[in-house]
């Protein structure tokens, strides 16, 4: 067996060669396909019961972490709507939102809440007094419990709904008795019989070997979660599998964007997770091949198999924009769609550095393999570059997110208000959702972290609604993007980033600075921080880190925050270091490093952003509907009036019908997005090594397409309806 390491670049070294794309929506991946009914098999082996309730299809994640945080969501979601359809009846229930961790291992730790000590000035209560403790919630109405206190709460009766989470070491006490089987195995069978709650069940590679158990004999989960463990902690990944009547709602017309854009259907990720699967347990993986093998041939069943197991409103749009043919690879900086090659603009969302599979990043990763202190080295370029001397790794940007804010909350306790400027974002996995103000994105999901408030950094008074706040209420950390990326690529006034420098000295609350769409070089410089003298004491870095390869991101901190850390004695640090710190992630980040210091990254973004700038003004000047094109490196936003055209009128998103028109352009096709919060601002984030003269077929790609008649742009919209519809 190849060890850790060569196991992974095996792994990335077959994406390679064969040019398998990897973080592209727009790819009816057949590995994720495989995942997902691998996934349902693997729910109905463990858990007999779920085969009644149908095929439960799959939502992919980067953790096992991601994945619970979504499968809570989902939960939660689920039991909302159920007490609109009673309260609408006038039925009687006894639903709640309530979350009980199950667990006798401590696995749960971190993840809603952490217990804190206090410092002297606080209490007079000796050291191992529960007066000298204090609970920082992250995830509210979120217990955790042993396997005894569950059974007698639930014996009690005082336990009549909710959500349950039963995770792998249920009935796993330190004494190694536990509970009697069949003690639990009636409490769940009651609780799922009361009809009023949900379970959602935690699997690791243990407990898939471990088989059926006893005291979960009768159990029909609704919602199935898996961790990394299931790729050796080789490669992130999580997911969960839900029954069919659950899943579907996040799946019905409108719902598209409301789950979590970090869970990224990654080809490594799946790919490994396959590979791994079939050392973990060859006989189940052998009768698994008669439903896997004929989706790498099959590409109806893999077009139905994507649909029902995995995304349809992701299906459909595959097939819209003509994606979903049989060859579809990626390569630099071109996806290529059988004959058809297209410019990708969209890269990940800001994680193209220097486009897709680059042919010697297997070579440059093994050569690193003798390098001594590689994450010592990591920590001193990143000091060196961003000015802080501390970090914890993650996976994702939510993921990210979700650690800068468990840090700041942890060292600012019992300060607990968070204060995020609006038009941000920061994930939607539960406590990155703090970070935006949108109520479409919370829908169904309380109760969320309560301590949050909005301000609008374009408003007249916005330093003065700051000041109020500051002077009112305990703010612990203060969240923003210097240029939100999903809110409309708008820059922070000046005026304001002074003014919260001062902040930050006179008031001790923490600055919050996400660079996650900002930051690898995106707009120039590493960080844009450090081009506006920005002194943040957190600050994120999001997947760009590896080339589109390997799911990592960056968590840097202060002296002065670890500083609160330590006087706290906080030990997330630690854990996330040990549960995220994936070797592979940091040779990837090391490398982007090394290769800077060899091509000067930055000068070429520098350089090519002010061509598109120029290039781009010529271009559009005189075009009715571009209102404002806003250039900041390679991240570029062209906003435009939709009001008066046809298209709007006739109750159609223009916007999405110009970004069609570009995919058809016959001399360069082009891939672009859009900003989540306003459909009308398109969004493009090439390759930082984009060249000359791709940036003058591109340019008249956008022109072309941005003056296409309404008529000819109506058509173009048909035809990928009726694309859509087979």
């Amino acid at each position: 067996m190849a060890s850790e390491h060569e196991s992974i670049l095996q792994t990335c070294d077959r994406i390679i060669r064969l040019k398998i794309p990897n973080l592209l929506r727009l790819y009816m991946n057949p590995f994720v396909a495989q995942t997902c009914v691998a996934l349902n098999e693997m729910t109905h082996a463990l858990w007999p019961q779920t085969k009644s309730r149908g095929s439960y299809p799959s939502f992919l994640a980067n953790s096992g972490e991601e994945a619970l945080s979504g499968a809570i969501k989902l939960a939660r979601y689920t039991q909302h709507q159920r007490a609109e359809k009673s309260q609408s009846t006038g039925e009687k229930t006894n639903l709640s939102t309530r979350v009980f961790l199950v667990d006798d291992s401590s696995s749960f730790d971190h993840f809603a809440s952490v217990t804190l000590a206090k410092n002297s000035a606080e209490t007079s209560a000796p050291k191992e007094s529960s007066d000298n403790l204090r609970r920082v919630e992250f995830i509210p109405d979120t217990v955790q419990l042993t396997t005894s206190e569950f059974v007698t709460l639930r014996q009690t009766q005082k336990l009549q709904a909710g959500i349950v989470v039963l995770s792998p070491l249920v009935n796993r006490d330190d004494s190694g008795r536990g509970i009697q089987p069949d003690v639990l195995q009636d409490c769940l069978r009651n609780f799922r019989a009361s009809g009023d709650g949900l379970v959602i069940a935690f699997t690791n590679t243990d407990r898939f070997l471990e088989g059926s158990r006893s005291e979960e004999a009768s159990l029909s989960p609704d919602i199935c979660v898996f961790d990394e463990t299931f790729t050796r902690r080789q490669v992130p990944f999580g997911a969960f599998s839900a029954s069919p009547e659950i899943y579907g709602q996040w799946m019905a017309k409108g719902m598209s964007t409301f789950h979590s854009t970090t869970y990224q259907p990654n080809t490594i990720s799946t790919m490994h997770f396959l590979k791994c699967l079939e050392e973990l347990s060859p006989v189940f993986c052998q009768q698994l091949q008669p439903l896997l093998k004929p989706l790498l041939v099959d590409h109806e069943l893999l077009r139905k198999t994507f649909r029902d197991l995995f995304n349809p409103a992701l299906a459909r749009l595959i097939s819209g924009a003509g994606f979903e043919a049989e060859d579809v690879t990626a390569s630099g900086h071109y996806v290529r769609v059988g004959e058809k090659r297209y410019f990708d603009g969209i890269g990940g969302v800001a994680c193209s550095l220097r486009g897709h599979n680059p042919d010697t990043w297997v070579s440059e990763i093994e050569a690193k393999s003798s390098a001594p202190d590689v994450r010592d080295e990591v920590a001193r370029r990143l000091h060196s570059l961003t000015g802080l001397r501390h970090h914890v790794p993650a996976v994702s940007g939510g993921s990210a997110v979700e650690h800068a804010l468990k840090l700041g909350l942890i060292a600012q306790s019992p300060r607990s208000y968070i204060v995020a400027l609006k038009g941000g974002f920061g994930g939607k996995t539960l406590l990155a959702l703090s970070g935006t103000s949108k109520p479409s994105y919370k829908k169904g999901l309380d109760p969320l972290y309560p301590d949050v408030l909005y301000v609008d950094p374009f408003a007249p008074d916005a330093i003065e609604q700051l000041k109020q706040i500051l002077n009112t209420v305990h703010v612990a950390l203060i969240q923003l993007e210097l240029i939100q990326g999903v809110g409309g690529v708008r820059e922070i006034p000046r005026k304001l980033l002074d003014y919260l420098q001062v902040a930050r000295q006179e008031t001790g609350v923490l600055l919050f600075v996400d660079e996650i769409q900002t930051g690898m070089f995106r707009t120039g410089p590493f960080v844009r921080s450090t081009e506006l003298s920005i002194a943040p004491d957190l600050l994120t870095i999001g997947k760009g880190t590896s080339d589109m390869i390997f799911p990592f991101a960056i968590t840097l901190y202060s002296d002065r925050q670890s500083n609160l850390l330590e006087a706290r004695e906080a030990t997330l640090p630690s854990q996330l270091q040990q549960r995220y710190g994936y070797e592979i992630g940091y040779r990837s980040l090391l490398n982007t490093l090394q290769r800077n210091d060899a091509d000067d990254i930055r000068a070429n973004v520098i350089a090519t952003g002010q061509m598109f700038r120029d290039s781009l003004q010529k271009a559009l000047s005189g075009v009715r509907i571009v209102k404002e094109v806003r250039t900041f490196g390679l991240l570029i936003g062209i906003e435009l009036d939709l009001r008066k055209t046809l298209i709007q009128r006739l109750g159609l998103n223009a916007a999405q019908l110009y970004l069609l028109r570009m995919m058809t352009h016959r001399s360069c096709p082009l891939l672009m997005g859009f900003c989540q919060y306003e459909s009308n601002i398109l969004k493009f984030t090439p390759p930082l090594t984009t060249t000359k003269d791709e940036v003058e077929r591109i340019t008249l790609t956008i022109s072309d397409a941005l003056r296409t008649s309404s008529l000819t742009l109506l058509a173009t919209g048909i035809r990928a309806l009726l694309r859509g519809r087979k």
